[in-house]
């Protein structure tokens, strides 16, 4: 037993490491992006191209309808039947894909005015790296991590190539957007190659069971979507601009660490999806939880400790406002680690239900948290509002996650003494 556990944690510790070491890759490579632009490019050209960004990521549920848990269930739980499992979501993103960059088009040419056009670039190539996002699901659910890898690294790496010269040659908007274009292009072809070449025929198929199993996870993205700005917008009705800016300054600092539950739920999702809770994934799901509460307590002391000359580093004559909200914001370290691991694996095994009651009761008590909490302490209210909410969900989802534990595992059936099968070990 303990063998056959350490073969299973060997590869789920390996697809970790390596996918931590490339969204660490990513935002690095990002921060040095957004480095070269602050110099380059005028203001309004930088604050045109983010505009436009978040304009297209706003329509990103039409691409792809939150699919992605979907298909890793379904492609981990018969990796043979790869093709089958995958044809059905390439033939939702030939529908999806057309419905998307319309909406987008249209909204852009209706609230946009003249910069229309580049709203519709940067959709087109934001559909083109979500449309990839399907082939990471793949291979994280047939155990091929190593692909997205070196896919992600090596595309990154032309992208930045690109981009700085590009920035040196002739610095402008229409270079930042040819650049991140062809950055998709190679993601989506890469992808489609290795795919095709190594893993199973890329076919078409329609399958409406696809749509209907993604109903939970389209609720739970639209949650998601909405706890991610209820802060800012009743903390903005409440008080000023300059208060609500302080507070996503310091937002920020923990936002951009949950990448490292995000990472390691992918991971095990797979083992999970094939092996149910088993003994082994069991120890894996716990295992995971804990290292996680060490990291994020970790994290906590250093950034509560070391929160003055890390804003100052960063956002300098701010760094006094943001470091006062930061500190509290800490607790989000752990909490936040451990709700996010669990609501992202939680679906593995069939209970996104429970995860979505559990983001609504959270959504609930943070929106009556803040309108208490805002007239009475400005952004520390939004503050304690967040830590509140969050523990709530996280206690939620540990009693949904403790009652699963605490259920036995199923086990192959005995023959009996007199021949005939003994009944499953909890299904009595």
């Amino acid at each position: 037993m303990v063998s056959r556990l350490r073969m299973h944690h060997r590869p789920l510790q390996r697809d970790t490491l390596l996918l931590l070491a490339l969204q660490t890759f990513y935002r690095l490579s990002g921060v040095g992006l957004l480095a070269v632009l602050s110099r380059y490019l005028p203001a309004h050209e930088i604050g045109t191209y983010f505009f436009a960004l978040s304009f297209a990521e706003s329509f990103t549920l039409l691409a792809s309808f939150c699919l992605g848990p979907v298909l890793m269930r379904r492609g981990a739980a018969d990796s043979e039947q790869a093709t089958t499992s995958f044809a059905p979501m390439l033939g939702l993103r030939l529908v999806s894909s057309p419905l998307y960059l319309g909406c987008v088009s249209v909204a852009a040419l209706v609230f946009t005015g003249p910069i229309w056009w580049v709203v519709v670039i940067v959709a087109l190539f934001t559909l083109l790296e979500n449309c990839y996002f399907s082939f990471t699901h793949l291979f994280l659910a047939l155990h091929k991590v190593v692909y997205t890898v070196v896919i992600g690294m090596v595309v990154q790496v032309m992208f930045l190539a690109v981009f700085l010269i590009g920035m040196w040659w002739a610095p402008s908007l229409n270079r930042l957007l040819e650049a991140n274009l062809l950055r998709a292009l190679g993601l989506v072809g890469a992808a489609m190659f290795v795919t095709h070449r190594w893993l199973c025929p890329l076919r078409l198929a329609w399958d409406s069971t696809l749509i209907k199993d993604g109903v939970p996870f389209i609720l739970l993205t639209l949650l998601v979507m909405l706890r991610g700005r209820v802060d800012t917008l009743l903390l903005g009705f409440f008080t000023d601009y300059d208060t609500v800016g302080q507070y996503q300054l310091a937002w920020r600092v923990v936002f951009t660490t949950f990448f490292v539950p995000m990472t390691v739920s992918q991971t095990l999702f797979p083992h999970l999806a094939a092996s149910g809770l088993s003994r082994e994934t069991r120890r894996m799901l716990v295992y995971g939880a804990g290292g996680l509460l060490g990291v994020g307590l970790l994290s906590m002391g250093f950034v509560f400790f070391w929160a003055a000359p890390l804003t100052t580093l960063i956002y300098g004559p701010q760094a006094g406002a943001v470091a006062l909200l930061l500190r509290p914001l800490t607790l989000l370290f752990p909490l936040g680690f451990l709700s996010l691991f669990l609501s992202s694996v939680l679906p593995a095994v069939h209970q996104e239900d429970k995860v979505l009651a559990a983001s609504a009761i959270g959504i609930g008590a943070n929106v009556l948290a803040n309108c208490a909490f805002i007239p009475l302490w400005g952004a520390c209210g939004t503050v304690a509002a967040v830590v509140l909410a969050t523990l709530i969900e996280l206690s939620v989802l540990t009693w949904y996650a403790g009652h699963l534990l605490a259920t036995p595992p199923a086990t192959a059936p005995q023959p009996a003494p007199n021949g005939l099968p003994q009944p499953i070990a909890g299904l009595e």
